[in-house]
């Protein structure tokens, strides 16, 4: 159709801006995290992906909007695991993020500008008592363009 395009979701660029926090390399999933997770972890999981509109149809600004929830085995381990993953959330604003490789067959490669980052705790700190953990829970919103990658532009 004319004038249509593959959007692509910033998630991948909440990853890996994430997982720029030591102890989260590895351990930040969509959904829930795995049965097997051992903490420190993170899980995430989308609410709203959305693309402004105006008379002419789609302005290519997007915006994303989900739940990170941030675990650890203490109070004060959780608090400092905040702090960082926080940190790595707004050290987005103004990058440039590209599809992972092991993503590319999964759709489309592109590139994700992220232009603003909000985060808002949205709970009240948790203890978990059936497994013994602290969670942390913020609605994260990003501002984004996408670009697509034609297989001429790649490196």
């Amino acid at each position: 159709m004319e004038g249509s395009y593959t959007r692509m979701s910033p998630e991948f660029a909440l990853v890996q801006a994430l997982e720029t926090v030591p102890v989260l390399k590895g351990s930040v999933n969509a959904f829930q995290p795995p049965k097997s997770a051992k903490a420190l972890f993170c899980f995430y999981i989308p609410a709203i992906d959305t693309e402004q509109q105006d008379f002419d149809g789609p302005t290519g600004l997007q915006s994303w909007s989900g739940t990170v929830h941030l675990v650890a085995g203490g109070a004060r381990t959780l608090q400092l695991l905040c702090a960082k993953a926080k940190k790595a959330l707004y050290d987005m604003r103004g990058e440039v993020y590209a599809t992972p490789e092991e993503d590319a067959e999964e759709g489309p490669k592109g590139r994700v500008l992220i232009e603003y980052v909000e985060i808002e705790q949205s709970s009240p700190d948790l203890f978990e008592a059936e497994v013994g953990l602290y969670r942390r829970v913020y609605t994260v919103r990003l501002g984004y363009q996408t670009e697509e990658i034609m297989e001429e532009d790649s490196p």
